[in-house]
C-alpha cells in the first residue's frame, strides 16, 4: 500500500486538475490568471547534504557551486551551496530520478514546505514580507538569501527576474506552512496574487 502524504498548505480555491504522484496529491492548474501566482511544491522531493568537502559530491550529475549563495539549476535539478559545509538539493520537476544513497544525503522532503512565488509584481509581493533585497542590482539569478519570511528562517531563492516579472522560491519548516501561505495570499491580494498550480510555474 502506497503512503498517503500530505502537504502542510491547502488552499481554499480548489485546483481544476491534479495530479498522484509517490503519495501526495499535486494540484498541476487552477487557471485563475497569468499571475502573480503563488504555488505549492512542498511535494517535491528535497535533500541536505552535509560533508566537509563537499566537492567530492555531483548529485544527480551536477557540480556544486563553490560559494554559499551560489546555485545551480539543471534539468528541474536545483542544487543551493548553503555554507562551506552544506548544500540543498531541491526536485523541481518530476524526473523520478533515483533518490541519492549516499548517508551524508538526509531526505528533508516531508519536514518543510516548499512555495514559490511567480509572474508579475512577484518581487513587489516579497518585498512585502521580507527584509531580504531580491531586487539589488547585485544579485545574479539563480542565488540563494537566507533570511526570515514573515520573521520564519527560510532558504529563498531568486530563480529568474526580468522587466515582466520574476520567480522566486523559498522553503521552510512544515509546521509554519499553512500560516505563510495564508499571510501571503492577503499580503498580494491588492496586486491579484492567487494560488498556482505545479504546470503553472514556467522554469
Amino acid at each position: 500500500m502506497e503512503i498517503q502524504r500530505v502537504s502542510p498548505i491547502k488552499f481554499k480555491t480548489k485546483p481544476v486538475e491534479i495530479e498522484s504522484r509517490d503519495g501526495w496529491e499535486v494540484a498541476l492548474y487552477y487557471g485563475k490568471g497569468t499571475g502573480p501566482l503563488l504555488i505549492d511544491l512542498s511535494h517535491c522531493r528535497k535533500w541536505d547534504l552535509q560533508d566537509s568537502n563537499l566537492s567530492r559530491f555531483r548529485p544527480f550529475g551536477i557540480s556544486i557551486p563553490d560559494k554559499p549563495g551560489q546555485c545551480v539549476f539543471n534539468n528541474g535539478i536545483l542544487v543551493n551551496r548553503m555554507n562551506r559545509t552544506q548544500c540543498y538539493i531541491w526536485e523541481l520537476a518530476a524526473n523520478k530520478l533515483r533518490p541519492p544513497r549516499s548517508v551524508s544525503y538526509t531526505d528533508i522532503t516531508d519536514g518543510h514546505a516548499l512555495l514559490a512565488v511567480t509572474g508579475p509584481s512577484a518581487l513587489e509581493i516579497m518585498e512585502r514580507v521580507t527584509n531580504l533585497d531580491l531586487g539589488a542590482p547585485s544579485l545574479s539569478p539563480p542565488c540563494l538569501l537566507q533570511g526570515p519570511v514573515f520573521h520564519i528562517p527560510c532558504q529563498v531563492v531568486l530563480l529568474s527576474r526580468s522587466s515582466t516579472g520574476a520567480t522566486i522560491l523559498f522553503s521552510f519548516s512544515r509546521g509554519y506552512g499553512q500560516s505563510v501561505a495564508d499571510a501571503l495570499l492577503h499580503s498580494g491580494r491588492d496586486l491579484g496574487l492567487t494560488p498556482g498550480g505545479e504546470s503553472e510555474l514556467k522554469l
